[in-house]
């Protein structure tokens, strides 16, 4: 699993975000986490007053870097 997260985002504070790794490390699921300073909820829509430009183009690279080693390995 692959997640992203605004630091700012009233939707998903960062203790719920804490509490999401804790439950994955203790089911022992494999997942990579990222939280982006400064950015809130929807931080990837460019339509939306809370685009981050920054937090968008870093979580777009991991995310192809996540599809290309999960998807195209055959």
């Amino acid at each position: 699993m692959l997640a992203f997260w605004g630091d700012q985002d009233e939707l998903i504070p960062v203790d719920q975000v804490r509490r999401f790794g804790d439950a994955m490390r203790r089911f022992e699921k494999a997942y990579e986490s990222h939280v982006y300073p400064g950015a809130g909820h929807g931080f990837f829509c460019d339509e939306r007053a809370s685009f981050h430009p920054e937090a968008a183009a870093d979580s777009w690279a991991r995310l192809k870097k996540f599809f290309q080693k999960h998807l195209n390995s055959r």
